[in-house]
């Protein structure tokens, strides 16, 4: 009889207990953040947690590339050859996600063609390292028309590229010639240059990039929060037009394997699947364990229907890669229903972010 008082007692306390908390929790809700300090907390997050961290790790990779390189030619062991190869594979991981973002210096200051301009010759790569042309980082920095693409493919990662692996992907360490490794070093450095560059752009100084998305207004690109937010969204479409439209197709249709955009190393399926996961970042606010307050965010505000196709399409696009078991200079011929379903995919992406995402950035970002 006791204990079952007591039991009442207690369930009546904690029922107590219960509606006390009900009440406090309503008297004090988790504070949310209202619209328009989302608007500005989105572009700063994109600075702070995925632009500028994700560029001093392509500084560091380049860094890391540059050293592998430079022993190699000092020491061309095989195993020095593997470690540059990794070292190669690693800088392109961060390089295809950073293009989840080109806008800003890396499109102004044509960062992107002096490092990543494809296909390449490898007839002639030969022919310059067959002539006399001194193979230095001055002759490579001069290598700078932007609408000359015979002429920048003899600079960047695709050269050295070629060099690490030759055409079959059989390079051994023994058969490089002065002259190429001449060649790679002048590449690596021109590489780690210009990522040191690239990085610096984004760093408070003078003028630096990073503010001007961060602070529309006066003093910046960007006469407000709408145009920064709309930067960023349309460099999303743009990203998965060219690995759609572009770095996908141009090769699948008619198939020619020469016109991928990494045959040496058959790297470009990572190259790919990184271009939509770096989008897939920005989107999120995202990099490196981080997160922040991102477009996500921004749409599930007024539209969580809307957020939740473009987070799925995401991932359905990325996880479609893996749909590919094979190299995509061999899937163009023998595996085209895997391509086709990828490129399928990244259709359906691109019509979110394009026909939904941007209209609605136009739609509620007014300022």
């Amino acid at each position: 009889m006791k204990k079952y008082a007591l039991l009442t007692l207690a369930g009546s306390a904690l029922f107590a207990a219960t509606l006390s908390s009900c009440s406090s929790d309503k008297k004090n809700p988790e504070p949310q953040v209202d619209f328009n300090t989302l608007k500005t907390q989105v572009l700063t997050d994109f600075v702070d947690v995925v632009a500028n961290p994700l560029y001093l790790d392509f500084k560091n990779k380049a860094t890391d590339l540059n050293a592998a390189v430079t022993l190699l030619a000092s020491n061309p062991t095989q195993a020095n050859l593997e470690a540059a190869r990794n070292a190669w594979r690693a800088v392109r991981v961060i390089w295809e996600q950073s293009e989840g973002f080109l806008i800003g210096p890396v499109d102004d200051d044509s960062y992107d063609p002096y490092m990543d301009t494809w296909p390449t010759d490898h007839n002639a790569m030969d022919n310059l390292l067959n002539s006399g042309t001194p193979l230095t980082l001055d002759y490579l920095a001069g290598l700078n028309n932007p609408e000359d693409e015979a002429e920048l493919t003899l600079r960047g990662f695709h050269p050295l590229e070629y060099l690490l692996w030759d055409t079959d992907g059989n390079r051994q360490a023994s058969s490089f010639t002065a002259r190429e490794k001449e060649y790679m070093v002048a590449l690596a450095g021109d590489i780690l240059n210009n990522v040191t560059k690239l990085q610096a752009s984004w760093l408070p100084g003078d003028i630096y990039f990073g503010k001007e998305l961060a602070t529309p207004g006066t003093g910046s690109r960007y006469e407000n929060k709408h145009d920064a937010l709309s930067a960023i969204a349309s460099a999303l479409t743009d990203i998965c037009a060219e690995v759609g439209d572009g770095k996908m197709v141009d090769p699948f249709n008619p198939a020619d394997s020469t016109k991928t955009e990494s045959p040496y190393s058959h790297n470009s399926i990572a190259d790919f699947k990184n271009n939509i996961i770096g989008a897939r970042n920005v989107y999120l606010c995202t990099y490196n364990n981080k997160t922040g307050k991102s477009l996500s965010d921004l749409v599930k505000a007024n539209n969580a229907s809307l957020d939740n196709e473009i987070r799925q399409r995401f991932d359905i696009a990325i996880s479609s890669f893996d749909g590919i078991t094979t190299t995509f200079e061999q899937a163009i011929y023998n595996q085209r229903s895997q391509v086709q379903n990828t490129l399928g995919a990244l259709s359906s992406l691109k019509e979110s972010v394009e026909g939904k995402l941007i209209p609605y950035i136009k739609q509620y970002v007014t300022d």
